[in-house]
């Protein structure tokens, strides 16, 4: 018996391919030469700055000492009252009348009442004892101490305490204070 004469390996295979698949070489081999010729002629972009550059030295200045004081609250973080309007209109006036003349003058926030009572509180410190944590609060003058879910100066109430600051509750108002902060309530 004699063998069939073999011919070239990828011709023979190339021969019995299907349609298809000889229409699916030559899509892919196309894009494969398109991307060779975009990288090629793109010329990839300009030189990377600092590549070639020499290094640069920079001597720092004398050092400063900066201040881990924590930012000033005040007037800013004070609450308004939402239900009282900030505008009022005046009632109109019939046409015969005389215009009123306003007397006296209102200052401030509360309407010239800014006398009445301003508290100021002050966070002096924060400690650790027997395991909670403690804040010493000053209310005009006077010192309390008081931890987390505590009434101090019969108004005001601790909601939390980290090492350095705390949240505190006043009526229904919530501010927060950081050691060294003041805040007028």
């Amino acid at each position: 018996m004699s063998e069939p004469s073999k011919q070239s390996g990828l011709a023979a295979r190339i021969r019995n391919i299907g349609r298809r698949e000889k229409t699916l070489g030559a899509v892919l081999g196309g894009l494969a030469i398109l991307a060779v010729v975009f990288v090629l002629l793109s010329g990839g972009g300009g030189a990377i700055e600092g590549v070639n550059s020499p290094p640069v030295t920079r001597t720092s200045p004398t050092p400063t000492v900066t201040s881990t004081a924590p930012p000033e609250t005040g007037q800013a973080f004070e609450g308004k009252d939402p239900f009282q309007p900030l505008v009022v209109a005046a009632p109109a006036v019939p046409s015969g009348s005389p215009t009123p003349t306003p007397s006296g003058s209102i200052t401030g926030v509360n309407g010239g009442n800014n006398s009445s009572s301003a508290v100021t509180v002050t966070l002096i410190d924060i400690r650790k004892t027997g395991g909670k944590l403690v804040a010493t609060v000053d209310v005009n003058g006077k010192d309390y101490t008081a931890s987390e879910g505590q009434t101090f100066a019969s108004n005001f109430r601790v909601l939390s305490l980290s090492s350095s600051c705390g949240t505190f509750v006043f009526g229904d108002e919530r501010f927060s204070l950081c050691i060294g902060q003041q805040v007028n309530k």
